[in-house]
């Protein structure tokens, strides 16, 4: 999930953050708030080959949502073991459709 760090000091003291792919979201007097993005990681599998593919956009549209959370993904992944969402993938996996 999405990660939130508070700093007090000059930019000096988040550098090591930004490297960490961390951004400014918000900076007063030397009082900075960095995020870093969630994202989810999915591995597909077919006959040919195995693909990981960043899911993060599809999963907000497939349930009309704005932000991802800890719940919703974990009722992505209750929806796929129920058998209510399943992908294909083609040959090369290069891309894939969730259904």
């Amino acid at each position: 999930m999405s990660d939130t760090i508070e700093v007090q000091g000059k930019r000096e003291k988040i550098e090591k953050y930004l490297k960490k792919g961390y951004s400014v979201k918000e900076e007063r007097n030397g009082y900075w708030v960095l995020v870093k993005k969630a994202k989810v990681w999915v591995t597909l599998t077919n006959s040919f080959c195995s693909k990981t593919f960043s899911m993060k956009s599809d999963i907000l549209d497939y349930y009309g949502k704005q932000k991802i959370s800890a719940n919703l993904v974990e009722k992505f992944q209750k929806d796929i073991n129920d058998g209510k969402i399943s992908f294909s993938m083609d040959k090369d996996g290069t891309s894939y459709k969730m259904k």
